[in-house]
């Protein structure tokens, strides 16, 4: 054991390792082996609870506070055992946390009624904790914002992809949170809730799903316009080539016939024949090329892109 939190009518164990759950449960056996065995099973997330007994009501699950945007594997977890009186916890890192949130757990801590309370007051921690890293993506994000007008490349897509990959996570990390606080509802009396703390839990989880779902409608925007941006340089580079393509075709067309070895060739002992094959090639080229603008084929692959322009 290596945290401690000691209330005239609760209080708040932390424990290292799972061996060590048995014997600070020993004295709930009938609460206590239906969570070691949830724990057992489940790697991850995984909430339960028990309603049957008046006064007995217990909260078990795991959560994760700690998620790596890059691995999988790289993640903290955290377990918990609430009853009204007891929140028992086991491999939670409280260095972690933001100092503002430590130092706001603490002081709330000591004017908690009950240890369903203090429960409150450590989720609200772990909200402290995930919305300034969602500032963080927010700041992100708005720099992408103006990089997709200034340079639009390859890295920048694969930004993109990787911001609408991170709202992803967090929005798998908030959906246990908002789990655990609609079982606290379920499972313990409003008056073991408290007021201001578990109202300011509710509305934390509301922000933040509110930025994450507005955050996720702006990278979608972002990647609407990634997509129209190299749709239209990949409709106008593949016009070019057309168009080039086209209006050489008959200098190439012309120069395949008499580039022949052929003997019976009769421009070859003509004494203007070079002036009338260059004639020849550059009428029929220009003459293409005023036909082909005149139809509007030409688009504007001409014209000279603004240094503001999005589709440089």
């Amino acid at each position: 054991m290596y945290f401690s939190f000691k209330h005239d009518n609760w209080e708040w164990i932390e424990v290292e390792e799972k061996t060590d759950l048995k014997a600070e449960l020993s004295h709930q056996s009938h609460m206590s082996s239906k969570w070691l065995e949830t724990l057992e099973k489940n790697k991850q997330d995984v909430i339960g609870n028990l309603t049957a007994v008046p006064d007995e009501e217990a909260l078990w699950g795991r959560l994760t506070y700690e998620q790596s945007m890059h691995s999988k594997d790289e993640n903290k977890t955290f377990s918990f055992f609430l009853t009204k009186d007891t929140l028992l916890t086991s491999q939670l890192n409280q260095d972690l946390f933001p100092k503002e949130a430590r130092e706001e757990m603490e002081s709330k801590l000591e004017g908690s009624e009950n240890a369903v309370q203090a429960f409150i007051v450590l989720l609200n921690a772990v909200l402290h904790k995930f919305l300034e890293q969602i500032d963080q993506f927010e700041y992100r994000l708005r720099e992408m914002i103006w990089d997709i007008k200034e340079n639009n490349n390859m890295e920048l897509l694969e930004r993109i992809a990787q911001s609408r990959h991170e709202l992803i996570i967090w929005n798998n990390l908030v959906i246990p949170l908002v789990e655990v606080q609609l079982t606290i509802e379920e499972t313990f009396e409003e008056k073991q809730l408290g007021t201001l703390e578990y109202k300011r839990l509710c509305t934390r989880i509301k922000r933040i799903k509110m930025l994450i779902r507005e955050y996720s409608q702006e990278v979608e925007a972002l990647t609407d316009m990634e997509s129209l941006v190299s749709n239209q340089r990949g409709n106008e580079i593949i016009k070019t080539l057309t168009v080039i393509t086209t209006i050489f075709t008959p200098a190439a067309v012309f120069g395949a016939i008499w580039g022949m070895n052929f003997k019976s060739i009769p421009e070859f002992e003509w004494a203007h024949g070079y002036a009338f094959a260059l004639t020849v090639i550059l009428s029929s080229t220009f003459g293409l090329y005023f036909y082909l603008k005149k139809k509007g084929w030409m688009g504007e692959i001409l014209k000279t892109k603004s240094n503001r322009s999005m589709f440089k």
